[in-house]
């Protein structure tokens, strides 16, 4: 944990602050087949992996091939399959266990709030709204279309910048998240991270993950920050 105060709380989306409406599988599936389909070979994609871990080798591939030209538009219509996928059904999104109650106890409590989500702004406004969670409930809200895809979390430079937003350092903000991305995200950029069992990572799986500060959900925040901060 991060010896510097803890100012800020900074969320994951997705399985952290409401019940997601994503098929993943389908997402992947979409993912792997335009890959193959636009003459990625088939050592790169893996349709047993992540979208994230598959558009990692697919950038890493294009780049040396010094394709960026082409890298550049086949990540717009990437995008814009990845929203397509988002956008089905989100207007049946809700939100997780009292979450616009927790956000206004540590905004009254003087915490800042941030939202960091690999979703596009597109989807997110739309699933924050549809949950009852407008903008207005966090200082700073960065999607994946925000900046280049390719720092995105698990980059550490995506909790950088809510940082920088904010006037803090990264040692002074707290990610919460449901998946192992965000916490690579947290600890690549110093920040303390707690990880629930809302969403994707149940305990095993956080176990495996190494990661140290679980909680049941982001109900339990209050308690998890009267004791450690």
């Amino acid at each position: 944990m991060s010896s510097d105060r803890i100012r800020a709380v900074i969320f994951d989306l997705d399985g952290t602050l409401i019940n997601s409406t994503i098929d993943f599988r389908l997402m992947r599936e979409r993912v792997v087949s335009y890959l193959l389909a636009n003459g990625i070979p088939s050592e790169i994609v893996n349709s047993n992996d992540t979208v994230t871990s598959n558009l990692t080798r697919f950038r890493s591939f294009m780049r040396e091939k010094g394709s960026e030209i082409t890298l550049e538009k086949m990540e717009l219509e990437l995008n814009s399959l990845l929203i397509e996928v988002e956008l089905k059904g989100v207007e049946k999104t809700t939100q997780i266990g009292g979450a616009r109650e927790i956000l206004r106890t540590l905004r009254g409590s003087n915490y800042r709030t941030g939202l960091l989500t690999r979703g596009s702004r597109t989807y997110a406004m739309i699933a924050l709204a549809a949950a009852g969670l407008q903008n207005r409930c966090f200082d700073i809200v960065i999607c994946r279309d925000d900046f280049p895809a390719s720092e995105a979390k698990p980059d550490g430079r995506a909790m950088k910048r809510v940082a920088e937003s904010l006037g803090l350092s990264t040692g002074e903000c707290l990610m919460v998240g449901d998946h192992p991305i965000d916490m690579h995200c947290a600890v690549a950029a110093g920040s303390t991270f707690i990880g629930v069992l809302s969403g994707w990572s149940d305990a095993e799986k956080w176990k495996a993950s190494d990661c140290r500060n679980i909680v049941q959900s982001i109900a339990n925040l209050p308690d998890w920050l009267r004791n450690n901060s």
